[in-house]
């Protein structure tokens, strides 16, 4: 009996160990540079105060497209968004996606206001994101959804001050979400493009030739968006 309790305590400490490596997977820092050196594609943006003026880099793209879902309410927007786009890298064939703000500011910036985002940068916290941390973030598959739902959230309400923009390891395409929860990316070459329009031709994704709106209200006002400040 001994012999079997302790058996089962190896079991359930090696079971333990296993689901922290699985999480430790699913959201891995990068720091800024190393992230910059690693991913030149990722688009950046600084203050040049000689000028007065914000400087973008942006790199080349081969075609640049908007990507929205026919959804009726924010919520199921965004859940389905989540899927859809976890649906959309597996079929490229990527394991993860590398996500990091275009301006040197720290994803927590806003941890201390009282303001309704706090839930999504208390989710960034939990995963051990430090609250001067202004790298990139390595988002595995599995975790793609969660991250996304957090991640539209501060979008939405000015919860994060950077455009937060991701691409893939290769970095075949470069992406964004916008206030509007709509998905931009552009693809980098031919090849490129023609794997990302075969992959959303089998997803529900569609195309949106339209300026980006906010719908999930009559008014077109972004409920719960904040002053970023």
């Amino acid at each position: 009996m001994a012999r079997l309790k302790t058996t089962i305590n190896h079991t359930n400490a090696n079971l333990d160990h296993y689901i922290s490596a699985i999480e430790l997977h699913m959201l891995v820092k990068i720091e800024r540079q190393e992230a910059i050196n690693k991913f030149p594609s990722l688009p950046l943006r600084h203050y040049n105060a000689k000028e007065d003026e914000e400087v973008f880099t942006y790199p080349k793209a081969f075609a640049s497209y908007v990507l929205t879902l026919p959804s009726k309410s924010y919520k199921g927007h965004i859940k389905l968004l989540g899927t859809e786009l976890v649906s959309f890298i597996n079929h490229l064939g990527y394991e993860n996606l590398t996500f990091m703000g275009d301006l040197n500011i720290a994803w927590l910036k806003r941890l201390n206001t009282n303001d309704t985002f706090q839930e999504s940068l208390q989710y960034l916290a939990d995963n051990k994101i430090k609250k001067r941390f202004s790298g990139a973030l390595q988002v595995d598959t599995a975790e793609i959804s969660i991250f996304l739902k957090h991640l539209a959230w501060l979008i939405r309400t000015n919860g994060i001050l950077p455009y937060v923009y991701f691409t893939d390891p290769g970095q075949n395409i470069i992406g964004n979400l916008c206030q509007y929860q709509n998905l931009h990316i552009s693809t980098g070459n031919k090849t490129a493009d023609k794997k990302f329009k075969d992959a959303i031709a089998k997803s529900a994704l569609t195309y949106l030739t339209a300026n980006c709106y906010y719908k999930f209200s009559k008014s077109g006002a972004i409920r719960g968006r904040t002053l970023a400040v």
